[in-house]
């Protein structure tokens, strides 16, 4: 077997943050921004994977496959992907046929709500897919990948990440698991932004999602069950608070979705603002460098502005009118504290095989 190289690009959520696991749709696009591993196969009777990514490598003996990582109450942000992906393949019946010598390197910011690790588990089972003699569509590939980094570890993402890697362009995804449509581009372009801040995804994830379930229970297992305003003298005011940013990304999302095609790009940047601020003033996903870089974008003509990802820290994202406010927003967002910006015309291709 030939030497080959997989690649996956991150995500970048435009609508619908922190709601792909409540089973309502997003509208996500895939960066121009990726994952590369670059795969040689043994030609030897050596069975080992060895990954090498920066100064780590690590090994995985397919003769000797180390055992499932236990993961302590609360979860983990120190997760082995590569190796739950074998155990996942390996479960299947998959007959990963040699070891490989792997070097896994990313343009994607890490811990910044781009989907780095979900990119690279997308990649990654690409590789273990050549290396077995298995053909998978785009959207085996997101299941695929899917099980590896969430459902193997109990996790609480949903499957906007995997989706959007696997298949590539601006996508609709949901209220399915696995439901998608794919969407025109829009007018305008994009700066994204890193605040210089990495974030903890899971603990929010953990928090948005755990909470918001429960409150949807209390709720009768509708946000707008008829019998809202029967229990809404218990609920609290965190309740409350959480209930209208819920219902806010939810109908910005679907007020965007509806307009896509007839909207003005400075009325979708607004959707777009008003998303962010449910997840700043609901969800509490902001921090104040991120609202530094919020107003100097809007201060220097940005169209709308959002936290990216799981937030408390990470990314956000400008919506621009031309490539000149795009250059204008991108310095505004450095001077107020960015270390590092990209400007996003247009979504890039899925994962592939080179």
């Amino acid at each position: 077997m030939d030497s080959f190289t997989a690649t996956a690009p991150g995500r970048l959520c435009l609508f619908g943050e922190h709601q792909d696991y409540l089973n309502l749709p997003v509208i996500a696009l895939s960066l121009p921004l990726a994952c590369w591993i670059h795969v040689t196969p043994r030609l030897n009777n050596n069975r080992d994977l060895v990954m090498r990514f920066g100064t780590t490598v690590w090994t995985i003996d397919l003769d000797n496959v180390p055992p499932e990582q236990i993961i302590a109450e609360g979860g983990s942000d120190d997760l082995d992907f590569a190796l739950a992906a074998v155990h996942e393949v390996l479960k299947d019946g998959w007959i990963i046929q040699c070891g490989a010598d792997c070097v896994s390197t990313t343009t994607i910011p890490l811990q910044a709500g781009c989907s780095s690790s979900s990119a690279f588990c997308v990649a990654w089972i690409q590789v273990l897919a050549k290396l077995s003699g298995k053909t998978l569509s785009p959207l085996e590939l997101a299941q695929w990948a899917h099980r590896a980094e969430v459902v193997h570890f109990g996790s609480p993402g949903g499957t906007m990440d995997h989706v959007t890697s696997a298949l590539g362009g601006i996508l609709r995804i949901g209220p399915g698991m696995w439901d998608y449509q794919r969407l025109s581009t829009p007018p305008g372009l994009w700066v994204l932004a890193y605040s210089g801040e990495p974030k903890d995804t899971l603990k929010h994830l953990n928090r948005c999602k755990g909470q918001r379930l429960k409150l949807l229970e209390k709720l009768g297992g509708s946000w707008d069950t008829g019998e809202q305003d029967q229990v809404a003298s218990s609920l609290s005011e965190d309740e409350r608070s959480l209930l209208k940013a819920t219902r806010t990304t939810r109908d910005m999302e679907q007020q965007a979705a509806n307009e896509w095609t007839t909207a003005s790009g400075s009325d979708l940047g607004s959707y777009m603002t008003r998303h962010h601020e449910a997840l700043r003033d609901g969800l509490l996903l902001s921090t104040p460098r991120l609202e530094a870089m919020n107003a100097a974008a809007i201060k220097a003509g940005a169209w709308g502005f959002k936290v990216v990802g799981s937030g408390g820290g990470g990314c956000g994202v400008a919506w621009c009118a031309s490539r000149d406010v795009a250059d204008t927003v991108s310095l505004a967002m450095e001077r107020a504290g960015a270390p590092q910006t990209w400007i996003i015309a247009e979504a890039s291709a899925g994962a592939s095989l080179l």
